[in-house]
């Protein structure tokens, strides 16, 4: 077999490659396997390899140090390709034109992301290099699409979540369509292809519930593309009667400064399985760990647990490893963005400056828990009256007995209709659904009001 190679210099780097991602390969959906955020990076990344190589050969390369996230890869960065190569190969995905509608002329079918791989050291450089190839039924439209969006690998990077992700990928299509907006499709259509799990894999609870759904996935996606990228999105959501059953998103082109992006962008941070390792998780367990997990949430995991450890107030841990796991497995670790740090622009911030900005993120964390309330209230609405009935009997016996004599009253005589009982019914609604707003929902929220 013939190895395609790229035009004089034989290397390929994907780092500054922007990458025309076929139609069809955008909105895939997986059927065996689940399609984590680094799979999904380093199929990209592996197809901007392809798309820069000459037309000769079937199989391309490109270094592993390319690939990961530091050019002094070792054993560990390895092994992390070694598993994404292998999920790659298994993976079975639906390709189609990003749409369920079944119209005539449109073609429907089912693949493994790649076809083979191969990890190649080159005894006398000792080079490391990826080779692969792709399944020839749809080589083709991979590398030469008619269809296709344009997409950046930079803006790939700072993208933490597979929803992020794949959210981002759809929206880039339709940034360009005169309705800027997204097929409209119902949301148990959307929930496998943003959350990358098969529905054979979803829990009973996932697949249900829209509200599980919109919190777990949609919204910190969007607030994810929004906060990050070059465009900005918004959910529509179309009802029957109170039930969301179809959703879609409007997309436009950001027109506020970006946040600084990555020289070099890159698939793997393997730094985060040596933290993993340091305090105490065995290699391979890391490892998988890494590859099951969103990058986001395993910083926030390992910084909580980091900070814990170093903590003198507190009693000591008496397992780093095991309050990481439970961490990241339950997801109550703050996100990096929005834990405390000492900087030395805050040190330096004088008094003034300092109240004037407390006044501004009072004002608009006041805007904001206005707005929540507003969408617990809609989420309240779309419940079945069992539902209600149990929202507001864990109100009663959670919340209502720390607040004053007046408000208990006041709950009892006139419940909702009470505007001083419904504020804290929903502003506790609103916490008990989605959490404590980090910086990326004031971020979002900011960028939407100044819109």
């Amino acid at each position: 077999m013939a190895t395609k190679r790229a035009k004089k210099t034989d290397v390929v780097s994907p780092s500054s490659a922007e990458l025309r991602k076929a139609v069809e390969a955008i909105a895939i959906q997986p059927k065996s396997g689940k399609i984590t955020l680094l799979t999904r990076k380093l199929f990209n990344v592996l197809l901007a390899v392809a798309q820069q190589a000459d037309d000769a050969g079937d199989t391309y390369r490109a270094l592993l140090s390319d690939i990961v996230a530091n050019s002094a890869f070792d054993s560990n960065d390895t092994a992390l390709v070694k598993e994404h190569l292998r999920r790659m190969v298994s993976v079975q995905v639906e390709w189609s034109t990003g749409t369920s509608s079944q119209k005539p002329g449109r073609k429907w079918g089912i693949s493994t992301l790649i076809a083979d791989a191969e990890i190649l050291e080159d005894p006398t450089t000792r080079r490391v290099w990826v080779e692969f190839s792709f399944a020839p039924k749809i080589k083709k439209k991979l590398l030469d699409p008619v269809q296709y969006a344009r997409l950046s690998l930079q803006f790939q990077s700072q993208l933490r979540s597979s929803a992020g992700l794949a959210l981002y990928e759809i929206c880039v299509r339709y940034l360009t369509n005169p309705s800027h907006l997204t097929m409209r499709e119902t949301w148990e259509w959307w929930r496998p292809i943003l959350s990358g799990t098969p529905d054979t894999e979803a829990g009973d609870e996932a697949k249900r519930e829209y509200k599980y759904f919109k919190r777990d996935y949609l919204r910190p996606a969007i607030a994810e593309v929004n906060a990050v990228t070059n465009i900005f999105v918004e959910l529509v959501e179309h009802r029957e009667g109170r039930r969301v059953a179809e959703i879609q998103f409007r997309v436009t082109e950001r027109k506020q400064p970006m946040l600084a992006l990555d020289e070099h962008p890159n698939v793997f941070d393997s730094t985060l399985v040596d933290r993993m390792v340091k305090i105490g998780i065995p290699l391979k367990d890391a490892q998988t760990l890494y590859a099951d997990s969103e990058e986001n949430r395993i910083r926030a995991a390992l910084q909580m647990t980091e900070q814990r450890m170093r903590s003198t107030s507190l009693p000591p841990v008496r397992s780093a490893a095991a309050l990481f796991k439970d961490a990241l497995k339950k997801g109550y670790a703050p996100p990096v963005e929005a834990l405390p740090a000492a900087t030395s622009g805050t040190a330096l911030r004088t008094p003034a400056a300092a109240s004037v900005a407390d006044d501004l993120k009072a004002r608009l964390l006041s805007e904001f828990s206005a707005y929540r309330r507003k969408e617990a209230r809609v989420l309240y609405d779309e419940q079945g009256e069992e539902e209600r009935d149990l929202a507001r009997q864990s109100f009663e016996d959670d919340v209502l007995p720390g607040l004053g004599t007046h408000m208990r009253d006041d709950w009892r005589k006139r419940g909702l209709d009470s505007k001083l009982a419904e504020t804290s019914f929903f502003d506790w609604l609103a916490r008990k659904t989605w959490g404590e707003p980090t910086d990326g929902d004031l971020l979002a929220f900011t960028l939407s009001q100044s819109r």
